[in-house]
C-alpha cells in the first residue's frame, strides 16, 4: 500500500511539474531582442489610464550577438512598454496586439518579427508625379504578403515626407520604420497595408505642407500663404487614383489613412477634414497646429460639412525638446476646438510621451499604435 501511494504522488508531482513548465503565459507576447546582451532586463508595461505594472521578461534564446525575451502582458490594460536593460531605461515603445516585437540594436530600435529575416533594403515602388514646375516622387510599398488578386483588398495609408518612412539611413534618427511595423502587423492579424509616401523635400516642405486657412501666429515667411490645398487636390486627384487603379487597395474611407508628422501632421489634418469621404482615420503626430490660433481652428472646421461622416483623429505629441514643447499645446487644444464643431468625442484619441522628442525615432515607437487605431 505504502509504495502504491508513493507512485501515486510521483505521478501528481510530475504532472504538476509538466502542467507548471507546459503552461501558457497569459496575455500577449512582445518580443525583446538585445543585442547588447544586457544582464538584466525589466519591463514596465504602461496603461492609458497611467498605471504601470513592471515584470521581468522571459529569456527565450541567447548567442553571442542577441539575447530574445517574451514579454506577456493584458493589451486591454496597457499600450505603452518601457525596457530597463541594466538599470538604463529605453524609450516608451508602442504596446499592443499589432506588435511582434522589438530590436534594440546599435543603430536604434525598431520593431521585430519572431522567425523573420531583418532585411537591410526594404522594397517599394517609386512613381515620379508632375507637380507645380517639379518633379515629386511617390513611394509604395506593399507588405511582404501582398496578393493583387486576393478578394479582400489591402487598407492603405497615405503618408508624408515618404522620404523619411523606409531607409533606416534615411535621417541621422533613422526611419519611421514603417515596413517593420506592417509587418509585425501581419504577422499578428493576418492582413498588412500599403504604405503611400509622398516626398516633401526641404526646399518645399513648408509651403507644401502648411495649409491656408487663416493669418498664421509665426512671423516666419516660409508658413505665409501656404500651398496645402494645392498639395491636397494632388493627393487626392492625383495619386489616390493611381493607387487604387494598379495596387489592390480598399477605397471606402474605413480602410482608408492619411498620417504625418510635423508640417505634415497639421497638413494630414487638414486632408482628412477636407475630405472625410476618402480617409476616415486621420494620424496627426506632432502636428504643427500652433501655426494657427484656435479661433482660426474653429472658424474654419465649422465652414466643414460632414454628413456623419467624421474621420477618427489619432493625436499625439512629445514634450522632451523645445520645438516639441511648443507644438504640444496645440495638439491638447485640438480637441475642444473639435468639441465646439459638435465632433464626435469617441472619434478623438490623444496620446502623448513626456520623454519624446521631435524626430522619425519617436515617431517609430509610436507609429504601431496609430496602426492599431486605424483598424480597430
Amino acid at each position: 500500500m505504502k509504495r502504491l501511494i508513493c507512485v501515486l504522488l510521483s505521478i501528481i508531482i510530475c504532472a504538476a511539474v509538466f502542467t507548471a513548465c507546459g503552461e501558457k503565459k497569459e496575455g500577449h507576447k512582445v518580443l525583446f531582442r538585445d543585442d547588447m546582451n544586457s544582464e538584466k532586463v525589466v519591463a514596465k508595461l504602461i496603461g492609458a489610464d497611467g498605471k504601470t505594472e513592471t515584470v521581468e521578461p522571459e529569456q527565450v534564446s541567447k548567442s553571442d550577438d542577441s539575447t530574445t525575451y517574451a514579454l506577456y502582458g493584458d493589451t486591454k490594460k496597457y499600450n505603452k512598454v518601457i525596457f530597463t536593460c541594466d538599470d538604463s531605461d529605453l524609450d516608451e515603445l508602442a504596446f499592443n496586439d499589432y506588435v511582434s516585437g522589438w530590436y534594440n540594436s546599435p543603430h536604434g530600435i525598431y520593431p521585430f518579427t519572431e522567425n523573420e529575416k531583418e532585411k537591410d533594403v526594404i522594397d517599394y515602388a517609386v512613381k515620379v508625379f508632375k507637380y507645380d514646375s517639379y518633379e515629386k516622387e511617390v513611394y509604395i510599398c506593399t507588405p511582404d504578403g501582398y496578393d493583387k488578386k486576393a478578394k479582400d483588398k489591402y487598407p492603405v495609408i497615405y503618408m508624408t515626407d515618404g522620404q523619411n518612412l523606409f531607409e533606416r539611413g534615411a535621417t541621422s534618427y533613422g526611419s519611421w520604420g514603417v515596413y517593420e511595423s506592417v509587418k509585425s502587423m501581419e504577422k499578428n492579424t493576418g492582413k498588412g497595408a500599403v504604405i503611400v509616401g509622398i516626398a516633401n523635400p526641404s526646399d518645399n516642405r513648408d509651403k507644401e505642407l502648411t495649409p491656408d486657412i487663416g493669418t498664421v501666429t509665426t512671423e516666419s515667411e516660409t508658413y505665409e500663404n501656404g500651398k496645402g490645398k494645392q498639395f491636397s487636390d494632388f493627393l487626392v486627384n492625383k495619386v489616390v487614383p493611381y493607387v487604387e487603379k494598379n495596387y489592390n487597395v480598399a477605397t471606402n474611407p474605413e480602410n482608408v489613412a492619411i498620417c504625418g508628422s510635423s508640417s505634415g501632421g497639421i497638413e494630414s489634418f487638414y486632408i482628412g477634414m477636407e475630405h472625410p469621404e476618402k480617409f476616415g482615420t486621420i494620424g496627426a503626430l506632432s502636428p504643427a497646429f500652433g501655426l494657427y490660433n484656435n479661433d482660426t481652428w474653429v472658424k474654419y472646421l465649422k465652414s466643414k460639412k460632414f454628413k456623419d461622416n467624421f474621420p477618427k483623429v489619432y493625436l499625439y505629441c512629445g514634450e522632451a525638446n523645445d520645438l516639441e514643447s511648443q507644438l504640444i499645446s496645440g495638439t491638447k487644444a485640438m480637441p475642444e476646438n473639435l468639441k465646439q464643431i459638435n465632433y464626435p468625442k469617441k472619434n478623438i484619441y490623444e496620446t502623448y510621451c513626456k520623454k519624446a522628442m521631435h524626430n522619425e525615432k519617436y515617431w517609430r515607437y509610436i507609429f504601431p499604435d496609430f496602426l492599431k487605431f486605424f483598424r480597430k
